[in-house]
């Protein structure tokens, strides 16, 4: 059996009081330490994350979505996150959306005992999430970002990308409103592994070191934090005028995500 693929990548959050300048700072690097960054156009993206009605996906650690990026429909699974340092490695199936993609995430489910209806005849070729709400998956977290991608080089080495960074404006669309937060992620390409994407988010952090944390914890997990403290009112007065979620409000994400991970 084919090993299936893997994922590598860590995520820095943009801590600084004015995180769009901090954000410029980092958009605006063309090298760090050992690394050449080579800009790509910016992309729009839009994540909806799927569960059954008893929530069988967040009980066995699995994460699905449909991404949109630029008008493209790609079925996206992730489980098995093992972290290490800075980043961590985690199982990721992604495929544009097709009979076959949605074929292989359901088989990925069935080996995990989440067992969903067989997907009528042309499911796969319509509306992805219609045809995966026909299946009884049921958005659980919609989320919209613009990102702005930089290729990864080693300096003096032949070769394409190690590793791409980007920067990711994230606007989580909540019931009790937008919240929004500025990341930095790095995920390894090609050759790249972890020990790129630690040093190279080591060098980052160093780098900025009042702009730029590390955080541990993946965008479907904080937008669940957000939206639960939002809907208690634990961050009344904590969103700017931009609906960013201020610095002090960070640790207090922190606090929540590591009491409530396991």
């Amino acid at each position: 059996m084919s090993e299936k693929p893997r994922e590598v990548e860590g995520v820095l959050l943009v801590w600084a009081d004015d995180q769009e300048a901090a954000g410029r700072r980092v958009a605006g690097l063309q090298a760090v330490d050992r690394f050449e960054l080579r800009p790509r156009p910016a992309q729009r993206i839009r994540d909806v994350y799927l569960d059954t009605g008893d929530g069988a996906l967040a009980a066995a650690k699995v994460a699905f979505r449909v991404r949109e990026l630029d008008g493209q429909p790609l079925l996206t699974l992730k489980a098995d996150s093992v972290r290490s340092g800075l980043a961590a490695e985690r199982l990721e199936l992604e495929a544009p959306w097709s009979a076959g993609a949605l074929r292989t995430v359901l088989e990925e489910l069935r080996r995990r005992g989440i067992e969903l209806p067989d997907p009528s005849e042309g499911a796969g070729a319509g509306e992805p999430l219609a045809d995966l709400g026909g299946l009884g998956l049921r958005p659980t977290q919609t989320r919209e970002t613009t990102r702005t991608p930089r290729d990864v080089l080693d300096k003096g080495q032949a070769g394409g990308p190690v590793a791409e960074l980007t920067l990711d404006d994230v606007g989580y669309q909540l019931p009790a409103g937008t919240a929004r937060l500025l990341e930095v992620e790095v995920e390894a390409k090609g050759p790249g592994g972890l020990e790129t994407v630690q040093a190279l988010l080591e060098a980052l952090a160093e780098a900025f070191p009042s702009d730029l944390k590390p955080w541990p914890f993946g965008k479907l997990a904080t937008g669940q934090a957000v939206e639960r403290l939002l809907a208690e009112g634990r961050l009344e007065g904590l969103l700017d005028d931009q609906q960013r979620i201020r610095p002090a409000a960070h640790d207090l994400l922190a606090e929540f995500l590591t009491r409530n991970s396991s």
